[in-house]
């Protein structure tokens, strides 16, 4: 009956002892490298896209519009959350990019919000690993 009483109460405290802890130092959930289009209706611009995300969410790439290619750099957070800026050679041309990532099957994708010139828009990018013909992995 003891033995019994001991194995109870070590199951108690492994399923009290449970869940997910801190997860700050896991790998980002994102890591790889991504590549694909991006568009914004509201801006009339589409283009390739291409990054690659660091084991604690941080990302460089590039990002091409209509008027030239620009480096892309900024955080995807553990929980998804875009924040980036593109860079540009043309003065001014900077965009700020803010929105929510997701991934499935294989594939990240991003609807998003962006300033640029002072003016707000629309955009989305969909990704595949490392592949603009849509190869999937990650």
């Amino acid at each position: 009956m003891k033995h019994f009483a001991l194995v109870a109460l070590l199951g108690a405290l492994i399923v009290g002892c449970g869940g997910a802890g801190d997860t700050s130092r896991l790998p980002s959930l994102y890591l790889g490298s991504w590549s694909g289009t991006w568009n914004s209706s509201d801006a009339n611009d589409t283009g390739a896209i291409s990054f690659t995300v660091a084991t604690d969410g941080s990302m460089t790439g590039s990002i091409t519009t209509k008027t030239g290619t620009g480096t892309l750099g900024g955080l995807i957070d553990k929980n998804g959350n875009l924040n980036a800026v593109a860079s540009f050679t043309t003065g001014g041309n900077n965009m700020i990019i803010g929105g929510a990532v997701l991934m499935s099957s294989g594939r990240v994708s991003s609807n998003f919000s962006y300033v640029q010139m002072g003016v707000q828009y629309g955009g989305s990018f969909d990704c595949g690993a490392g592949s603009t013909t849509g190869t999937t992995g990650g």
